[in-house]
């Protein structure tokens, strides 16, 4: 069969725009299909940090992004509108949509992106057949499944989406503005409440390439009152939430619409199956709070870069070559990790059990004796 690349890569978010270079840059001929020419602006990973840098570094993608990012070299904690930790690191705040966008308009030479979007695919321990939707068929000898939250291939071939936890998290994202016109005097700002009583985790401020974002992360279903207060009215609703914030950051206004979504965590059972592979949230969603999100894309990257080279010398594509990526052991570790830092982060504002209300006891002093002490 002559095949119209060496892999396809259907889905061009993060995780196939970044698994396209690698991949591409191996030397792979690699197809990268996606029903959009420019990733559109959401409300998913805005913020690059340090861990994450140095994955993107390994990857030789940093430099990519960098240019398009608002640097972060400092990062300080408040409880209770106190200072309690200030971390010296590097991190970068930019929109979902540009980092993106600027991993496709630099991929490689080896990689070709065709516009469509995949429908079916036939696959086989041989060659991999994906289907578009006006009708065409593209062949390749593996298929990377990159395609975000879409489950309509997935239950094609058999795999399941197993919900760990609906509603697992509600994220806001919103630009701010001094209420003055003065720059912010901090890089990046986290602030954690002083109660559970809003089931808020914490909000983070973090530079953009021009301005201030703020990303809020909040336990609560989509239909819940409090969701819909905030979105009515941003910051009278959070000012009550933190009263303090002010005080910490300035007086500040918002610069243009609150972006929100709700979060499930889930993962895909049934794999693996011959020729294709599922990477990014198409397998595994991360919930925002814990800061996973990417690090889970470039760990899948990682570990599908160091498998590849390995499938391609021998021929076939059954299910025992692809087994080898979900149990490559970075990438099951952090798998493991991220659903149980998911279900911690929940249960620290939500668990109401005795264990819990004494871990948060200790927690609260432990901040408060903290900016005492920073003060």
């Amino acid at each position: 069969m002559d095949l119209s690349a060496d892999i396809i890569v259907v889905g061009a978010g993060m995780a196939g725009a970044t698994a396209a270079s690698v991949l591409g840059r191996q030397g792979h001929r690699v197809m990268l299909v996606d029903p959009r020419p420019r990733c559109a602006p959401r409300l998913k990973a805005e913020k690059i940090a340090q861990d994450q840098a140095r994955l993107l570094l390994q990857l030789d993608l940093l430099d990519l992004l960098v240019p398009h990012a608002g640097r972060v070299r400092e990062v300080r904690a408040v409880y209770h509108g106190r200072v309690f930790k200030t971390l010296p690191l590097e991190q970068y705040g930019l929109p979902y949509g540009d980092m993106v966008n600027a991993l496709r308009s630099r991929r490689p030479a080896a990689v070709t992106c065709r516009l469509g979007h995949g429908r079916e695919i036939a696959n086989s321990p041989e060659a991999q057949v994906v289907r578009l939707d006006g009708g065409e068929e593209l062949t390749a000898r593996l298929v990377v499944l990159a395609c975000g939250v879409s489950q309509a291939i997935q239950t094609s071939l058999g795999l399941r989406r197993r919900t760990l936890q609906q509603d697992q998290c509600f994220v806001f994202g919103f630009t701010v503005t001094a209420a003055n016109h003065q720059p912010f005097d901090f890089d990046a700002v986290t602030c954690y409440p002083t109660t559970v009583a809003d089931r808020i985790d914490y909000l983070s401020l973090f530079r953009y390439p021009a301005s201030m974002r703020a990303n809020l992360f909040v336990f609560r279903s989509g239909d819940d009152p409090w969701i819909r207060r905030f979105l009515a009215a941003p910051v009278p609703t959070l000012d009550a939430s933190l009263p303090w914030l002010k005080r910490v950051i300035g007086d500040y206004r918002l610069a243009g619409p609150v972006d929100s979504g709700a979060v499930d965590l889930y993962v895909t059972e049934g794999a693996p199956i011959p020729g294709v592979v599922t990477i990014g949230d198409a397998y595994e969603s991360a919930c925002p709070a814990t800061g996973l999100g990417l690090n889970k894309v470039f760990t899948d990257v990682t570990a599908l870069s160091e498998c590849v080279p390995r499938w391609f010398a021998t021929s076939g594509m059954g299910a025992d070559k692809l087994e080898q990526f979900y149990k490559h052991p970075k990438k099951h570790a952090l798998d493991e990790d991220a659903i149980q830092r998911a279900r911690s982060e929940r249960a620290a504002v939500l668990d109401h059990s005795l264990r819990w209300r004494i871990r948060r006891l200790v927690m609260y002093l432990e901040r408060h004796l903290n900016s005492l002490r920073h003060g």
